[in-house]
């Protein structure tokens, strides 16, 4: 049998271990743990990836005040400014609650705070409140707008002034929108930070005057609800105020409640002569309001339909010669007074931008009507048929201002008709001739021909007049009709009882007499920055509103 030796030279030399297999065994980790071991990190990989899939980090979006770092484009800017809008409105109580119209027979209500309250497709003016200005490689960038703003970091990039509500209104509108722009035209008008204090005393006065169901005052109500609108817009407090915004919102209601029961009509009494004004008055304010409620991107329901109708009863209201009459019947009495509000009504309503047919036709034929028919001679107009009034100076001349017509002479004649009343001042004639149209424009509250009327007409049109004019309607203004405020911010009833006066002043408004001249002196103390006025070449200057021509 053959024997088979063993070798020990024949047996390889032993593998080495490397330093990982060598931990490997002295941890006494087999195969399978280490298979463990490689599935669990892949696992927690892909957790974290899933998670941060899912729930990416949230972008900072800076709005704030910045400047050169890091900036963006134009269009990027916009977004954000819609964007910071949205939060801003959606974070006011004045909006979060659903507010209703009061009225048990009300035909609508304001919808329930959402998403859908921005609409991208209704125009905001913002380019004019962003600044430009930049830095780069960590240099620093200032951007002026309502604020100011600096910041740092590489790249270059507009920077942005301090968001407010100036930055998404109409141009003309934009001295009216914060405290440092109203001061701001208040002081380059001549005018003391008391006037505007006192516009903010009479808005608080105004606030505790309001009725359960939206309006102002006891009689005339679409009147007197029109005209404290008017005040508050004129402040810039809309529905999205934080202190007026319910106040505002409650009377806006109010009228449009009225408009849809009655076909686009406002009015208490639709067989009185009353209701012509108040539809006037209520359509002026309903269109300005649209006007904030486009450019802040705040629907309200039925507001829109509302001014369009309201604004067909004027346009189909004409008189054959081109004024208007009372209750909008075609007839051969024109009434200037009447005349006045209507055209203020359809310059407001042709701002907002509503659709209404034949307008620039019917502002054609009054504007005719008021060069050829009502006007007189020497600066005066005739408040029906060719019997020329006092008051009616100021009320002609601010429709011509309105409607381009500012530097004709019928205006011209009217501002120096004007400034000679202004001249008066501190002249005891208390009793003048009828014939002396001039006493009715000296701005002295106390005196038995104050005329608060006339005067809300008057301080427009020296305001767009300018120059001297303006000059001492401004100091006017200042010694009587800021001082006229009571501690409570209410405003006395001017004396009366003048020869010169229109339909006995304010007394016209009976058992609302007390909103009626709080609302005519804070609109004239707002003249300062209500509406911007631009230039009109060298007869002086136009109102503002013809900006949107």
């Amino acid at each position: 049998m053959d024997e088979t030796y063993f070798d020990p030279a024949s047996i390889p030399p032993p593998e080495k271990k490397g330093k990982l297999r060598q931990l490997i065994v002295k941890m006494g980790l087999g195969a399978f743990m280490i298979s463990v071991i490689v599935h669990a990190i892949f696992a927690v990989l892909a957790i974290v990836f899933f998670y941060t899939w899912v729930y990416p980090p949230e972008e900072k979006i800076d709005f704030l005040p910045g400047g050169g770092g890091g900036g963006g484009s134009g269009g990027e800017t916009v977004h954000k400014l819609q964007q910071v809008q949205q939060k801003r409105m959606m974070s006011n109580t004045a909006v979060s609650k659903r507010i209703a119209s009061t009225s048990n027979t009300a035909l609508f209500s304001l919808p329930d705070a959402s998403n859908d309250l921005m609409d991208p497709g209704l125009p905001m003016d913002v380019t004019s409140e962003l600044g430009s200005g930049g830095g780069s490689g960590g240099g620093q960038g200032t951007g002026k707008g309502t604020g100011i703003g600096s910041g740092t970091g590489p790249g270059k990039g507009f920077g942005e002034g301090q968001l407010g509500i100036g930055a998404l209104i109409p141009t003309i509108m934009k001295g009216r929108c914060s405290d440092a722009e109203r001061l701001s035209q208040v002081r380059e008008a001549g005018g003391t930070p008391e006037v505007e204090a006192a516009v903010k005393k009479s808005l608080q006065w105004l606030k505790g005057r309001q009725n359960s169901n939206g309006s102002w005052g006891k009689v005339h109500q679409p009147a007197m609800t029109g005209l404290v609108l008017l005040c508050y817009l004129g402040h810039c407090e809309s529905t999205q105020s934080p202190e007026y915004g319910e106040n505002v919102t409650k009377g806006i209601t109010f009228l449009v409640d009225v408009a849809l029961k009655n076909n686009g009509r406002m009015g208490t009494n639709f067989t009185s002569n009353s209701w012509v004004y108040e539809h006037g008055i209520a359509t002026y304010a309903l269109s300005e309001a649209l006007t904030f409620s486009r450019t802040l991107q705040f629907k309200m329901p039925e507001l829109e339909s509302a001014v369009e109708k309201a604004v067909d009863v004027i346009i189909k209201g004409q008189t054959k010669a081109g004024g208007w009459d009372y209750g909008f019947k075609d007839s051969s009495r024109n009434d200037l007074s009447v005349v006045g509000w209507q055209m203020q009504a359809l310059k407001a309503a042709k701002a907002s931008g509503v659709i209404a047919p034949d307008l620039d036709k019917t502002i054609r034929r009054a504007t005719d009507w008021l060069l050829k028919d009502a006007y007189v001679a020497d600066g005066k107009f005739a408040y029906t048929g060719k019997g020329a009034h006092p008051a009616m100076t100021a009320v002609g001349v601010l429709c011509l201002q309105q409607w381009d017509k500012g530097t004709s002479k019928q205006a011209r004649d009217g501002i120096r008709l004007m400034k000679d009343g202004l001249d008066l001042r501190g002249k005891k004639v208390n009793n003048p001739k009828p014939s002396e149209f001039e006493h009715c424009y000296t701005f002295e509250y106390d005196n038995p021909n104050a005329d608060l009327y006339a005067w809300y007409y008057a301080a427009q049109c020296m305001r767009n007049a300018g120059g001297r004019e303006w000059d001492e309607a401004n100091k006017a203004i200042i010694a009587d009709i800021v001082p006229a405020q009571n501690s409570d911010g209410s405003f006395r009833i001017e004396p009366g009882g003048g020869k010169v006066r229109h339909g006995n002043g304010t007394a016209g408004a009976g058992a609302s007499r007390d909103i009626y001249v709080q609302a005519l002196n804070t609109l004239t103390l707002q003249v300062y920055y209500r509406f911007l006025p631009t230039s009109a070449g060298k007869g002086g200057r136009s109102s503002g509103l013809d900006a949107l021509r």
